[in-house]
């Protein structure tokens, strides 16, 4: 269901609510150096719905990259260059730094509906350091933009998840972005969260 992932939108471009005027401050500072990092790499981002989270543990910057919303699903299989992130956080089993995030998924999984991905973070070096699971859901048609607000909203969540036994707690930090034909999550720290989502 479309809402499950659409609800996940916690932030837009600002920092938790109830933080202080500092801490977005030092969110915006964030966002200046993640459109730097891009630059030097050379990809061009959408600057507008660029989403921070700051923790005690974590630091994650996001936002999707310029021209995203007008790839269509099926280029997936190719690979599609999806999303642009800064990420410190010992829990994400990364070093610190700016990586590219391309989206791929099998030929034959790409639909309408849900779907599995996978998303490789690629560093500055062009450097696969990891590849973390994702889920997609591709939309019938095109939603009307003002439906979100915008033509695209990157958000970023964080949420703890139980094992089946509720004996140990694992916390995950996802991305959202959210266009006009889908929705695109993508686990930061490598938990495969499918079966919340009916896989």
């Amino acid at each position: 269901m479309r809402s499950s992932l659409v609800a996940a939108l916690l932030l837009s471009g600002s920092a938790f609510a109830g933080e202080s005027r500092y801490a977005s401050a030092a969110c915006t500072e964030l966002k200046t150096e993640l459109v730097q990092g891009a630059k030097e790499q050379g990809v061009a981002l959408n600057e507008e719905e660029i989403g921070t989270l700051t923790t005690d543990k974590a630091t994650v910057v996001a936002t999707s990259i310029a021209g995203y919303d007008k790839v269509p699903a099926t280029d997936y299989e190719k690979g599609v260059d999806a999303a642009f992130v800064y990420i410190d956080s010992e829990e994400a089993g990364i070093p610190a730094g700016h990586y590219r995030v391309n989206v791929r998924a099998n030929k034959e999984d790409i639909q309408v509906g849900r779907y599995k991905a996978i998303a490789t973070l690629i560093d500055k070096d062009g450097k696969e350091v990891a590849q973390r699971a994702t889920v997609i859901e591709t939309f019938p048609s095109a939603v009307k933009s003002a439906r979100y607000g915008s033509p695209m909203s990157v958000g970023i969540q964080q949420q703890t998840i139980n094992d089946w036994n509720l004996t140990r707690f694992r916390k995950t930090i996802i991305v959202v972005i959210v266009h006009s034909w889908g929705v695109t999550g993508i686990d930061l720290f490598g938990t495969d969260y499918s079966s919340d989502y009916g896989f």
